[in-house]
């Protein structure tokens, strides 16, 4: 995602959508577009898409189409859907694959925020419409621009491969058949799974450089009320997903008392559980992305080079300092990297120094921040201006 939050809309705001028909007959083509998604997926004749697709009706998208030489062309599109890898829009004419452009969407919170992209497919449909497909640059939270509700289907991807999930995977609470079906569903995966019965234990291992803790309160091992409570005693950063198959109403109240990074309905499908688990294993690093996600145009851009090493002198910084146990030193400059990375698009970096300062502001203690301290001197070492060939 790029680092303008409250850019302006591009001049085609002011303009209709490009395709000249009336609102009713563009929402009458959209439904006989889903019908009939619905219906090939049905069939099977669409394989799994990995971004899972959600409605987003928007008349006019703002785009910039951006050719080769730079000059820059403002259209309004229809936008028909969205997901974390991009969109489908319909508009009035043909646009070639590989074309780069620059979208525009409303940030829930943010507001207008313009997001780097490229057409990857252009399909006629009828008359002058076409769908055309748009990959963004960076994968996006679904969630930063449509409000979606935490206790249903909120995951990002559709299909998991299981050969790119990997990390270290904490089960706190859970009964002993639980735990060997958790143990099934990551078969091929390169997922170490983790099993503590109590929360001290589930913690502890949290605490060694867990990438994600599931916490499973329904079988009495486990009190959600300590458990959080210890974990931000502790400054243990690594995110939480609650599994539980108490009533929608106890689900509510969790969400809004301890603030889960997620919490799932039981039973546990594999699929709902890969989902889950792949938000933060596969997702989530990618939110964390090591590459800017700034724009070329942006007026900062020539101070990226400069800003990527700066981050990658602070890595060496802080695991010099994470060595000496210097605690006050480490959290400056987690409060200096939260507030500089997002703004020149380093927007995952951002958030795990935030994690981190937070983590060492709780526990006034390096060795107990270790491992939110580690993420983030990983995530500065590997920061780039652009991938690298290959």
């Amino acid at each position: 995602m790029t680092a303008r939050p409250n850019a302006a809309p591009t001049s085609a705001t002011a303009k209709l959508h490009s395709l000249g028909m009336t609102v009713q007959d563009v929402a009458a083509l959209m439904n006989k577009l889903d019908e009939s998604d619905r219906e090939s997926e049905a069939k099977g004749r669409k394989a799994p898409r990995k971004f899972k697709r959600r409605s987003y009706r928007i008349a006019c998208l703002p785009v910039d189409l951006i050719a080769p030489g730079g000059a820059t062309t403002a259209v309004t599109m229809v936008c028909r859907n969205l997901s974390s890898g991009g969109l489908a829009a319909l508009h009035n004419s043909f646009l070639h694959p590989g074309t780069q452009v620059h979208v525009t969407l409303k940030h829930v919170s943010r507001g207008p925020t313009v997001l780097a992209a490229k057409v990857t497919h252009s399909q006629h449909l009828k008359g002058v419409v076409h769908q055309v497909g748009i990959k963004f640059d960076q994968p996006i939270k679904p969630s930063d621009y449509i409000k979606l509700d935490q206790l249903e289907d909120w995951f990002s991807l559709e299909s998991v491969p299981a050969e790119e999930l990997r990390g270290c995977l904490v089960v706190v609470g859970t009964s002993e058949i639980e735990q060997r079906l958790i143990q099934n569903y990551l078969q091929g995966t390169d997922v170490r799974l983790r099993c503590a019965d109590d929360e001290k234990t589930g913690i502890a291992y949290a605490a060694d450089g867990a990438d994600l803790v599931i916490a499973d309160p329904d079988q009495g091992k486990l009190d959600l009320d300590r458990f959080f409570a210890a974990m931000n005693e502790t400054g243990v950063a690594t995110p939480v997903v609650v599994a539980t198959a108490r009533s929608k109403d106890d689900r509510q109240r969790w969400l809004r008392e301890f603030e889960p990074a997620a919490i799932v309905a039981k039973p546990l499908t594999k699929a709902l559980f890969l989902r889950a688990v792949a938000e933060f294993l596969i997702v989530g690093r990618s939110g964390a992305a090591t590459v800017s996600s700034m724009l070329g145009h942006d007026e900062r851009a020539s101070l990226l080079p400069a800003f990527v090493r700066s981050l990658n002198d602070s890595a060496t910084d802080m695991r010099s300092l994470l060595e000496r146990r210097d605690t006050d030193p480490l959290r400056a400059m987690c409060a200096q990297i939260a507030k500089a990375a997002p703004g020149m698009g380093f927007s995952g970096v951002g958030l795990l120094a935030e994690q981190a300062g937070k983590s060492l502001a709780q526990t006034q203690s390096a060795e107990s921040s270790r491992a939110a301290i580690q993420r983030l001197i990983v995530a500065c070492e590997s920061a780039q201006v652009q991938k690298k060939a290959g």
